[in-house]
């Protein structure tokens, strides 16, 4: 259980910044607790980004010479990624310093049960004009988005893509493989003590 949560404490400082780092405890009608990250930039809208579809078209699932469902003993074996932490719950950890996209000032990836189901990249602050820029073209690709000034998310019911534009000016893009996540996130929901 250490192990798991110094993992967790591992991944959550690499991506996290200071306006993320207030959470929510709350214990749901089985009895299982749960944890929730909670923030400025979290989506105003009371529909979560994760269920409701509004992408008009399949999103992207290559980023950076990676794929969603890619194998992870091929990506281990070229040595693409350091491993940062395992969570003891099929979940492995990957920074990727190396062949970072242009701008970008970190990269991560996640593993579950073998494959990937996460990759977040956080690019340096290219200003408000950018970030509009960002989300415009995305638009134009997927069609309106679901969050607030801050956040943008769109869900094609097998990939989520959402955009947040941190205090820090910073952006951070991250691209998530809907189904080896909510397995993960179920993983992790049984392995938590009952209260």
């Amino acid at each position: 259980m250490r192990f798991t949560i110094s993992g967790l404490v591992l991944f959550t400082m690499f991506f996290s910044t200071p306006g993320f780092t207030q959470v929510k405890r709350w214990v749901d009608k089985d009895g299982v607790v749960h944890l929730e990250g909670t923030g400025p930039q979290r989506p105003k809208s009371s529909d979560s980004p994760q269920t409701k579809r509004n992408a008009l078209r399949p999103i992207e699932r290559n980023f950076a010479n990676l794929r969603l469902g890619d194998d992870e003993s091929l990506f281990s074996n070229a040595k693409k990624g350091v491993a940062i932490a395992n969570n003891g719950y099929a979940g492995n950890f990957y920074s990727y310093p190396d062949g970072l996209p242009e701008g970008a000032i970190k990269m991560g990836v996640l593993f579950s049960t073998g494959r990937l189901a996460l990759i977040t990249t956080e690019y340096r602050d290219v200003g408000s004009a950018g970030w509009d820029q960002l989300v415009k073209q995305s638009t134009e690709k997927y069609g309106p988005a679901v969050g607030d000034n801050r956040t943008a998310v769109w869900n094609d019911g097998t990939t989520l893509l959402s955009l947040r534009h941190e205090l820090s000016g910073n952006i951070t893009i991250t691209l998530e493989d809907l189904a080896a996540m909510s397995k993960y996130s179920e993983q992790e929901r049984a392995a938590l003590p009952k209260l």
